[in-house]
């Protein structure tokens, strides 16, 4: 029960790992006895086995690595692609990067939000504090003296109450994070995260990034079309967008070009599909689609450097106004008290 999960970069090693002995000529099986016999003692080391002796038993890959329970849902969706152990040099690549890419990119959100979560916290908790222990007592003071509260004082004494049930709510709050998938619908949730500012728009850029490198990459090691667009969908990790493209493989069996298909999902920008296009018409599809890749990239590193640069200065303002707000709400109803008692 207590058990840890491995890390996304012990998984992103691990992958990078078989797609090198995959390259080397090894066999998956092969791969995955030599990966167990290197992790000797370690955790993981039960599971590669678990992995081999499903596959061994007949079991394809998909299903194999999914009973792991530890690799991400992308991953699992891109085996399903994977015919007979076909494109996996591609398919492991491509996440142990992906994975890699996001652990530096976690880190460093990590590292910028350190300081400012620890101030507000701190600050946070300070507020609780005398809200609760210190503006009581100077209420009963001032009721005591017949004179009524300040509205300040009043409105901080309110915000206390609030805290004090959303305390009380605070299990149900946490059960429902944790329980968020059987509560709600994979679609539903990853809509309602694409709503959310600066959060979706980033996770719709780094989606539409990975389709565009995962579908480049594919065209270029000359896996056939139809196949590299359902890999390159299988790969995105939000479901209500993975859903909205799921049509896509089947309209280009049928000879619709790339860009008109892309088009009909009315999930990808206007600039996208005249890039891609543009890239159908030169005969440079794969180009473009890293092109596309890049772009997209970017961008949402752009917003997030934007955001993590404001947040420190933000978080001094938020801290500013807080303890403006505390120290008039405890000097108001003090200057009322002195004032009664010199009556």
């Amino acid at each position: 029960m207590f058990q840890r999960k491995p890390s996304e970069e012990e998984i992103s090693f691990l992958l990078l790992q078989l797609h090198l002995m995959l390259t080397s000529g090894l066999t998956l099986t092969q791969a995955l006895e030599s990966l167990r016999r290197q992790l000797g003692k370690n955790p993981l080391s039960e599971v590669i086995l678990s992995i081999k002796k499903s596959i061994e038993e007949g079991q394809n890959l998909s299903d194999a690595f999914k009973k792991a329970e530890i690799f991400p849902e992308f991953f699992i969706e891109m085996l399903k692609t994977a015919y007979r152990g076909e494109n996996l040099e591609t398919i492991m690549k491509i996440s142990s990067d992906f994975l890699s890419k996001t652990v530096e990119l976690k880190n460093k959100i990590f590292s910028s939000l350190t300081y400012p979560a620890f101030v507000i916290v701190l600050s946070f908790i300070s507020v609780v504090a005398v809200v609760k222990f210190i503006m009581p007592k100077i209420a009963q003071v001032l009721t005591g003296l017949g004179k009524s509260l300040p509205l300040l004082t009043q409105i901080m004494l309110a915000f206390a109450k609030i805290l004090e049930y959303a305390f009380y709510l605070l299990p149900l709050i946490i059960l429902g994070i944790i329980l968020r998938n059987r509560i709600f619908k994979k679609e539903a949730l990853s809509h309602f995260t694409l709503k959310i500012p600066l959060i979706g728009r980033v996770i719709y850029y780094f989606n539409l990034s990975r389709l565009s490198q995962v579908l480049g990459m594919s065209i270029k090691s000359g896996i056939p079309i139809v196949r590299a667009v359902a890999l390159s969908i299988g790969s995105i990790s939000n479901s209500y967008l993975r859903k909205k493209m799921e049509k896509i493989p089947q309209e280009v069996s049928k000879g619709t070009s790339l860009s008109k298909a892309f088009s009909e999902t009315l999930v990808f920008p206007e600039d996208y599909i005249n890039l891609l296009y543009t890239g159908q018409k030169s005969g440079e599809i794969e180009k473009v689609l890293i092109l596309l890749s890049d772009i997209y990239t970017r961008q949402a590193l752009r917003l997030i450097n934007f955001w993590l640069r404001l947040i420190e200065p933000l978080s001094i303002l938020i801290i500013g106004i807080i303890v403006a707000l505390l120290v008039l709400s405890v000097i108001l109803p003090l200057t009322e008290i002195s004032t009664g008692v010199k009556k």
